[in-house]
């Protein structure tokens, strides 16, 4: 096990109710951006089959092979993984599914330390950098930060410390959130007819 991973775990062992954590209007701010909630799964096929029977996701939109480079850092170095995602929808709210691949991420550690399961909450963000560097300035350890193509930025925020999932701020430019109500309606259109 690498030092910061027995740090965090020595951490959550000291504090496992988040005595230390940052205040909580930090995080309640985050609120009313809501978007996503992020599952890892070893399988995204099956995990694709469960969200589809169980939860009625009527359809999901494929991505394999998402790079995270060095324009990404995670946990401070540079980033080397690749893992396969996949975005549906629930109603409003985005489902992300996501297979790690190769390399060291937060994503292959969640999987190694947890098993699968519910890895993160996402919130979309008007002013990222701003949003960013608030919650850095709150106490939240930065974990992994980066974009994925011009028009998309994201950075992961630990909060196990207070009980929590894993936060992710995501900042998209117009051309984003213009691909994203695409799906959202694709995924719509895809859904059974109810009579």
């Amino acid at each position: 096990m690498d030092v910061r991973r027995s740090d965090r775990i020595a951490r959550l062992k000291r504090d496992p109710v988040g005595k230390e954590f940052m205040p909580p209007t930090a995080l309640a701010a985050l609120a009313p951006h809501f978007f996503q909630v992020a599952y890892v799964t070893p399988d995204l096929a099956a995990g694709e089959a469960w969200f589809q029977k169980l939860l009625g996701v009527s359809s999901f939109f494929r991505m394999e092979n998402v790079t995270f480079g060095p324009e990404c850092s995670f946990r401070g170095c540079p980033a080397d993984s690749e893992a396969h995602l996949s975005l549906g929808w629930l109603g409003e709210t985005q489902v992300e599914l996501i297979e790690p691949v190769r390399g060291d991420s937060l994503y292959a550690e969640f999987l190694a330390d947890h098993g699968p399961g519910l890895h993160h909450v996402a919130f979309e963000v008007p002013d990222f950098e701003a949003t960013v560097s608030g919650l850095s300035e709150n106490g939240l350890e930065l974990v992994m930060k980066g974009a994925q193509g011009p028009g998309s930025q994201f950075a992961y925020f630990e909060t196990a410390a207070a009980g929590a999932s894993v936060v992710e701020i995501l900042g998209f430019d117009d051309a984003m959130r213009g691909f994203m109500k695409q799906l959202k309606e694709q995924s719509r259109a895809a859904e059974p007819r109810r009579s």
